[in-house]
């Protein structure tokens, strides 16, 4: 987590020195994904939904994520390729129930209100976000949703209750009503959508996966051209 939460408004990203992104910041989702291995148009219709490809193809509004922690190291020499934890923000708010969570536009500080679905928390690749949006959410705001999605994964015993995430501003369904057949439609649909972040990040594992069985053939072939190196001086050794 991040050692500071004070509010900040962050400035716009630049490519060739994008800031690091913090907890409880919200940054817009690139509609250019990038990943190490590329796709063509016929594998990007058989590998995203619906909902992401119309992201994709700018036919649905701009989507926003949490930044849950900072980007963990690259695992490779690229450092492009770093991973980060978001939790995926809708701008449809009609869907409020006890895991999605209404922040309003005076919070969010983007003019708009923004449904926090604290049940979708997921990993993506950095070079994915666009740039840093509104305003930095306050760790007492961070804790809240944190702690509501850790709840409903069943990871603690107890979330926080109505009142105390009301009085931070925030709005929740008066009810448990994720189960309801409405909501489990909406989450079925933000998971679709989610392959924008799911698929870049699958595609950069498979890529080092691949690097990782390079490198294992490659010093498998040197070590082989080692030993016969040695094999042929012995025989010649043995000749002379």
């Amino acid at each position: 987590m991040a050692k500071d939460f004070g509010e900040s408004t962050p400035g716009s990203r630049q490519d060739f020195n994008p800031p690091t992104p913090q907890p409880g910041e919200i940054w817009e989702v690139s509609r250019w994904v990038r990943s190490p291995l590329k796709f063509s148009k016929q594998e990007q219709q058989q590998l995203y939904s619906e909902a992401a490809r119309r992201f994709l193809e700018a036919k649905s509004p701009p989507r926003y994520v949490t930044i849950v922690s900072e980007p963990d190291p690259p695992l490779d020499s690229e450092a492009e390729w770093q991973v980060v934890s978001v939790m995926v923000m809708s701008g449809v708010t009609n869907f409020l129930s006890d895991v999605d969570l209404l922040i309003p536009q005076e919070i969010s500080g983007i003019g708009q209100d923004l449904l926090a679905q604290t049940w979708q928390i997921l990993p993506m690749l950095t070079c994915n976000l666009l740039h840093p949006v509104g305003r930095r959410l306050s760790r007492e705001i961070y804790d809240v949703l944190m702690n509501v999605g850790d709840y409903y994964l069943g990871l603690v015993d107890a979330a926080p209750s109505p009142q105390e995430i009301q009085a931070l501003g925030l709005k929740i369904a008066p009810i448990s009503t994720s189960e309801q057949p409405e909501i489990q439609a909406f989450h079925r649909q933000e998971q679709a959508w989610s392959d924008i972040l799911r698929i870049p990040l699958a595609a950069y594992r498979a890529y080092l996966k691949g690097m990782k069985l390079t490198d294992t053939i490659l010093n498998q072939a040197i070590q082989i051209e080692r030993d016969l190196s040695v094999e042929i001086k012995s025989a010649e050794d043995f000749q002379i």
